[in-house]
């Protein structure tokens, strides 16, 4: 049996006297894409502060490569791998697009593949290349979503979590981001996407886990939840 990149055990937290989390338990498998979907305030990004060290769980453990890592802050778990595209992009406006994926590779690790790094990041998004010298406060939203990706992808991540990235595009901009996305799992980069575009996300997924007020209360194969009367009528609308 393989060991999990990412491993949530009986999780539970919360900020100050309020629970958020309730016996979370999740694994993301080496190579795929792990979603965890449900509506906004269920807890999706609570879970993905967790994962990361933002914010210490009450009580339960996370493993990254059956390693506990429940007490490492959030530089030493990006130091080994734990990677995370933010929600709302959080980029610096008066910093170019190459300062950027400059930022991204400031591991050790990273620092020493960041020409393969930056190879890579500008075959999955040639405009990035074309304005390397743009600075990030001008670009389109969509270009914005990109370069957030790529200064991702340049620390080079063992499991990439990737906080609705789709948040705010329009529609066939979120097509390109979910293209991207799938291209990123035929790389074999591991993923951990939050999500509330459910469609979308169950095309590309492999593994599908269900979050509704800081519980897990549906898990499995995409297909499997894909045809679960639950999901078509609640999310799919069908």
């Amino acid at each position: 049996m393989t060991v999990p990149v990412l491993e949530l055990n009986n999780i539970e937290a919360g900020y100050g006297r309020v629970q958020v989390l309730w016996g979370i338990n999740m694994k993301v498998e080496k190579g795929s894409i792990t979603a965890l979907l449900g509506s906004n305030g269920a807890g999706k990004t609570t879970t993905l502060r967790v994962a990361t060290g933002i914010l210490y769980p009450w009580s339960g453990i996370v493993k990254f490569e059956n390693t506990d890592v429940t007490n490492l802050p959030p530089s030493s778990r990006a130091e080994v791998g734990i990677v995370m595209v933010p929600e709302g992009r959080r980029l610096w406006p008066k910093l170019t697009v190459y300062e950027h994926l400059e930022l991204g590779a400031y591991s050790k690790r990273a620092k020493e593949k960041f020409h393969d790094s930056l190879d890579l990041v500008y075959q999955l998004f040639p405009r990035l290349k074309e304005r390397k010298n743009q600075l990030a406060g001008t670009l389109s939203g969509g270009e914005q979503q990109m370069l957030a990706i790529a200064r991702s992808l340049m620390s080079r991540p063992k499991v990439l979590l990737m906080d609705e990235p789709s948040l705010g595009l329009a529609p066939h901009l979120v097509i390109e981001v979910f293209k991207v996305i799938d291209k990123l799992r035929e790389l074999g980069t591991t993923i951990l996407l939050v999500e509330q575009n459910v469609y979308m996300s169950l095309q590309v997924a492999d593994y599908v886990y269900i979050l509704e007020n800081g519980r897990i209360t549906l898990e499995g194969i995409s297909e499997e939840v894909k045809d679960s009367e639950k999901i078509r009528k609640a999310y799919l609308g069908i």
